[in-house]
């Protein structure tokens, strides 16, 4: 009758396994919480999953997790003080961003900036790309550059809905940034963020537009002791009695 309960949780400990980044050597001790974890079989299958290591119990399987949400939510209000502490949480799925490429891609001279993505693509071909990984840091923003000339849309949605809850849809919205048409193609820089709460966000755009001008600087030497012109000396004056040469 727990057959099909017992897989589930086989894969999700071989997937934990997978993304932790860790080998079993590598992991000290496994602390279990919540109510489900005082079935028998499920410490079984956590145990064996992680080399036969003694599960921890150290902390209370269902306050634990309150407390946690209590500490979080305070933190996050302006009207509690708690001590600092630092919480890195991370997404369980990645975001893909999808565009229709454009002309303008393949004329704009694209040049590597630190923390953007260029985001180009052929003449009416969707490309997708992978903005935020799963196992990123929440609360992250990054700069996704286009080159256009007009409008464009682009569309977010999750990279494996397979992965996903029963009902979730992998779309996540298909976002409107709006460009007056220009002669040039224009680099657009468009503000992509994984907020707080792990939802995928377009903070805004803005574009971005060089311009080239010449000044005149004007440079200023010394010139060396020994290249100075000697100062002429004034002449003496006369002494009394004496004719003024």
């Amino acid at each position: 009758m727990c057959a099909p309960a017992m897989a589930r949780v086989k894969a999700v400990l071989e997937d934990v396994k997978a993304v932790c980044g860790f080998t079993i050597e590598q992991i000290d001790s496994v602390e279990i919480v919540g109510g489900g974890s005082r079935v028998p079989w499920v410490k079984q299958l956590c145990s064996e999953a992680f080399g036969g290591k003694a599960l921890s119990t150290t902390m209370n399987q269902e306050e634990s997790v309150s407390r946690g949400c209590a500490l979080q939510a305070a933190m996050l209000s302006p009207l509690y003080k708690v001590r600092d502490f630092k919480v890195e949480d991370v997404s369980q799925h990645s975001v893909l961003i999808g565009w229709m490429g454009s002309a303008a891609d393949a004329e704009a001279v694209k040049t590597e900036e630190e923390g953007d993505t260029t985001m180009a693509g052929g003449e009416g071909e969707y490309k997708t790309a992978m903005v935020f990984p799963a196992g990123s840091q929440m609360n992250v923003l990054k700069m996704l550059t286009f080159y256009r000339k007009g409008p464009f849309d682009i569309k977010a949605e999750f990279e494996d809905p397979s992965k996903l809850l029963p009902g979730t849809p992998k779309e996540l919205g298909t976002f409107r940034i709006e460009l007056p048409p220009q002669a040039e193609p224009k680099k657009i820089k468009v503000r992509a963020k994984l907020n707080v709460h792990g939802c995928f966000a377009v903070e805004g755009a803005q574009m971005v537009e060089e311009e080239e001008y010449e000044d005149t600087v004007k440079e200023k030497r010394e010139i060396p002791a020994e290249a100075a012109p000697e100062e002429e000396k004034p002449a003496e004056e006369p002494k009394e009695g004496e004719e003024k040469k």
